[in-house]
This record gives C-alpha cells, sequence and structure tokens, in this order.
C-alpha cells in the first residue's frame, strides 16, 4: 500500500517537516513519485519511521541513527554488521553511564538543598530584614546546595 506524505506523517505519528527533514539526513526516501511530483511511501518507509522515532525516544542522536542505518550497506558480512551495531551501542551505554551518573548528583544535591530548606519553614522573618547566611540554621547545614544558596544570596 502506498500513501502520500501527509498519511504517514499521519501513521506514524510525525510533521510532514519531520518527514522531509528526515529525507534531507538521507534517513528515509520516497518509494516513488507520481508524475505530479507527490512523494508515495510504502510501509517500509513507515517501519523506518518508527524505528527512528522509537530509538529518539530511547535517547538516541539522529547522527547515530543514521551512522545505524547505513552500516548494513557499509558491512561486508554480519559479523562486520554486528561489530559495528555494538560499538555504536557502547557508545551509547557509555553515555547514558554518564548522564545517569550527572542525574544522580543532581537528586542527590536536590534532596539536600530541600532539607536545607526545611529547617527554615519556622521562619517568620521578613526575607528582607534577615539575614540568610547567618542564620543559625543556614549554619548548622555542612554543605549548603548552591540552589540554596542562589535563593538566600543576597545581591
Amino acid at each position: 500500500m502506498m500513501m502520500r506524505i501527509g498519511a504517514l506523517a499521519e501513521r506514524a505519528g510525525v510533521s510532514t517537516r519531520t518527514v522531509r527533514y528526515y529525507e534531507e539526513l538521507g534517513m528515509i526516501e520516497p518509494q516513488e513519485r507520481t508524475n505530479g511530483g507527490f512523494r508515495l511511501y510504502s510501509s517500509e518507509q513507515l517501519r523506518r519511521l518508527e524505528i527512528i522515532q522509537s530509538l529518539k525516544a530511547l535517547g538516541f542522536e539522529l547522527d547515530r541513527i543514521g551512522k545505524m542505518f547505513s552500516l548494513r550497506r557499509k558491512a561486508g558480512t554480519g559479523g562486520e554488521l554486528a561489530s559495528e551495531m555494538i560499538r555504536l551501542l557502547d557508545a551509547q551505554q557509555r553515555e547514558i553511564d554518564f548522564k545517569l551518573a550527572h542525574y544522580t548528583e543532581m537528586r542527590q544535591r536536590t534532596a539536600r538543598g530541600i532539607e536545607a530548606l526545611k529547617g527554615c519553614l519556622p521562619c517568620s522573618i521578613k526575607v528582607f530584614e534577615r539575614d540568610c547566611q547567618n542564620c543559625e540554621v543556614y549554619q548548622r547545614i555542612e554543605d549548603v546546595p548552591d540552589l540554596v544558596d542562589c535563593a538566600i544570596y543576597r545581591s
């Protein structure tokens, strides 16, 4: 079943602009064109679009997705293809590990900030009349997270 760009985009859950952009990147191409110049796509291009969207949702960059699609053309054997895919997926995994470490640190710092601010809840002194940095509650906090410091820092 052949479909025009609008139908393809709708079925894939993307805009026609996205389809055109993926064409510019060489990630998909129309199966054929009508005499009037309309692009026609098959279920194969629809599946390709679904794969692209799925990989994007997993955090893959379009550049890496494009490389993954191009591997089959470049590999001479199944082993070469598998080897290159493993290389790309290892790189993705290293990036994920880095992001996880970063998010873990962010989460810990945010939790420390929340705990620090809980000590301020009973405070009834007007903010502009209080020197928060010299407050006894603030002084008890060993390592004041930047996200707390930015709220109480006097400018």
